[in-house]
């Protein structure tokens, strides 16, 4: 018996082992990072605006405002916050080159104490308009006010919003919509970014500098492309 036990044993290990990567590289290819999670969600946020947009303009983001913009930030999911009032969401922020050149690598943003919100589960986007408002977003942390950001207009037609920051939402089943984000707050999400990039980044430094997209947010940059298509 005993002589049998050390001929089979031997067997169903080399066995057992053998299963073992197999199994554990199947699973990696189904799991993704949180980094490429949230890019997705962001891409497949701003495609659906883009593509509500082109089948009812009246509820399309107006072009002359994408086309005017330096920054886009995206959040698809705005949550409560547990054991507190207000709502939180995490998405990411490019900004395009001066004269309207191509988007910089994307970062990521957190945006917390939103003090209302119609849906959980929605998402929004803001427009960063002018120089003042890039210089301020590109910093750790910032505050929005009623003096520097607002609600915009739906349509084709841009009303002509003043604000450094203007922003749209887009709740869950519901229609986009003007969304003023004053009182909330724009936090740089330096541990994602390093996530996604694999290095310490500041946000100005990736805005200057030649950085390759890391596959993960690919399919983010490509929405934005997709949105900005047509802008000189």
């Amino acid at each position: 018996m005993k002589r049998q036990l050390r001929t089979v044993l031997p067997a169903v290990l080399i066995l057992f082992a053998a299963a073992l990567p197999a199994t554990a590289q199947t699973e990696g290819f189904n799991v993704k990072t949180t980094v490429q999670k949230i890019s997705d969600n962001a891409s497949g946020f701003l495609n659906g605006i883009i593509a509500g947009g082109k089948k009812d303009p009246a509820q399309s983001l107006p072009k002359e405002l994408v086309c005017a913009a330096d920054c886009y930030i995206v959040v698809p999911s705005i949550s409560p916050v547990p054991g507190r009032d207000d709502f939180a969401g995490t998405g990411l922020l490019t900004c395009r080159a001066p004269g309207g050149g191509k988007p910089a690598p994307p970062v990521f943003y957190h945006i917390t104490n939103v003090e209302s919100f119609g849906e959980s589960g929605g998402g929004i986007v803001i427009f960063v308009t002018d120089k003042a408002g890039v210089k301020s977003v590109l910093g750790d942390q910032l505050q929005l006010s009623a003096a520097n950001s607002g609600a915009g207009s739906v349509g084709e037609k841009s009303t002509g919003e003043e604000k450094s920051f203007v922003a749209y939402v887009l709740p869950s089943g519901g229609a986009l919509g003007g969304f003023d984000p004053s009182g909330s707050t724009l936090v740089y999400a330096s541990g994602d970014t390093f996530n996604a990039y694999q290095q310490e980044l500041d946000p100005v430094d990736i805005m200057l500098f030649g950085i390759d997209v890391p596959p993960a947010l690919r399919g983010f940059a490509a929405s934005v492309e997709e949105m900005i298509k047509g802008c000189k």
